[in-house]
């Protein structure tokens, strides 16, 4: 069985600028968690042990985020210094790895085939290069792979509209000797200086495949991979699980510099009335943990507080979604309190109140780093409400709705 694979990660994300700013493509978060992650898995199901990333476009995010490993996945980079394009990085990539037979991945897309299977078929047709190809109909934005009776590609056709044939998945299997053989400029294309012009040179043969295949590479794709990927889930929410929110930035607007001294002053976010109605209906309890040293300083009464609060829950309530209780603490950041996240006092109050909460069955969804610590520190699952991803956190949502949108 092949034990490395080669990811191209180095693709800038342009059709995707307007959705997803200031990520490599390869890390555009789908359902809060980035693209290359559901790579990782399939890769891991299919027990390959490093992944060899080709990177360029904002590599530091990528290490940054992954470092050396993904749940025993060894991961190591390969930077392009200039654009090198799909060839160039492959060529570039491919001399670090250890073995012969290479499997290479698109980081934009995904192809759930089975890669043994693959493999396979690649020895037992004494395969130069593979490619899995995937069959579609009615579609203009993918050319089409040609193949013989014994699936042997014999040619490549150009864009145009189809109403049926195989394409290009973007998973292939290189010979690494018979690849290495080959003279390429610095800088080129893999699909068209390689693929499209060596096939009759080589052994090329082709994979059909029915596996599931989406590439996330334009605006409307994207946007279907959040549906998508919601079967891809390891969260089985149910009503015995609690979720934990934090007060503001989840579910009000902050003030920058200031606190909510009033029930006037406190904003619900658009959008967040209606994702705790439907929470409500998912998970059996919701409470809300808050920092709040606003009492700590004299700015604002324990009194005046919890009228805010119960304004706060009235208005949850009308809107047919439910807050179990709310607990705040009300100390100041120096005194380092139990009850003051990223502590987790709050927490087992709250266990306290209901001793059914079990932790490793509930949700912290805050907007800082000190709430997420608190999820873990309770062995919580995490979710980030930023616009930023972070390793510390299970996923990462720009708002409380978006979260909501992909349980729901």
């Amino acid at each position: 069985m092949i034990e490395e694979a080669l990811i191209l990660a180095g693709g800038k994300g342009t059709r995707l600028q307007s959705i997803v700013s200031k990520l490599p493509k390869s890390m555009a978060p789908i359902n809060g968690i980035p693209f290359l992650s559901y790579q990782f898995n399939l890769l891991l199901k299919h027990e390959i042990k490093t992944a060899y990333l080709a990177v360029g476009h904002l590599s530091e995010l990528i290490k940054n985020y992954y470092g050396n490993s993904y749940q025993g996945l060894n991961l190591e980079y390969i930077k392009e210094n200039e654009p090198l394009g799909t060839g160039g990085a492959i060529s570039q990539a491919i001399s670090h790895t250890k073995t012969n037979d290479i499997l290479v991945l698109n980081g934009d897309s995904i192809f759930t085939i089975d890669l043994k299977e693959f493999f396979d078929s690649h020895l037992q047709k004494q395969a130069d290069f593979s490619v899995a190809l995937k069959k579609l109909k009615n579609f203009d934005r993918y050319g089409v792979v040609k193949m013989d009776d014994n699936q042997k590609i014999i040619d490549f056709e150009e864009k145009q509209h189809q109403q049926e044939g195989h394409i290009n998945g973007g998973v292939y299997i290189l010979n690494k000797l018979k690849f290495g053989s080959l003279k390429f400029p610095k800088a080129y294309s893999f699909e068209k200086e390689f693929l499209e012009s060596q096939f009759n040179n080589f052994n090329f043969y082709g994979y059909p495949s029915t596996s599931y295949f989406l590439d996330i590479g334009i605006p409307e794709d994207y946007e279907q991979a959040q549906q998508d990927f919601k079967s891809y889930k390891d969260w089985e929410i149910d009503a015995t699980w609690t979720l934990f929110l934090d007060r503001d930035g989840v579910i009000n607007k902050q003030i920058k510099g200031g606190y909510v001294t009033s029930e006037a002053l406190f904003e619900f976010i658009p959008g967040v009335l209606d994702s705790i109605k439907t929470l409500s209906k998912i998970f059996g309890r919701i409470v809300i943990v808050t920092n709040q040293q606003c009492i700590g300083k004299g700015i604002i009464s324990r009194q005046e507080l919890e009228s805010i609060h119960l304004a706060m829950c009235k208005d949850i309530e009308k809107a047919n979604g439910k807050i179990d209780k709310v607990y705040y603490a009300p100390n100041l950041a120096s005194e380092n309190s139990e009850l003051r996240k990223p502590n987790s006092g709050m927490a087992e109050l709250a266990r306290n109140d209901f001793p059914e909460i079990d932790f490793t069955k509930s949700v912290m969804v805050g907007d800082s780093i000190s709430d997420i610590e608190f999820g873990n520190r309770k062995n919580m699952k995490t979710v980030l409400i930023s616009n930023e991803l972070n390793r510390l956190a299970d996923r990462c949502f720009s708002s409380l709705e978006k979260f909501t949108k992909s349980i729901s």
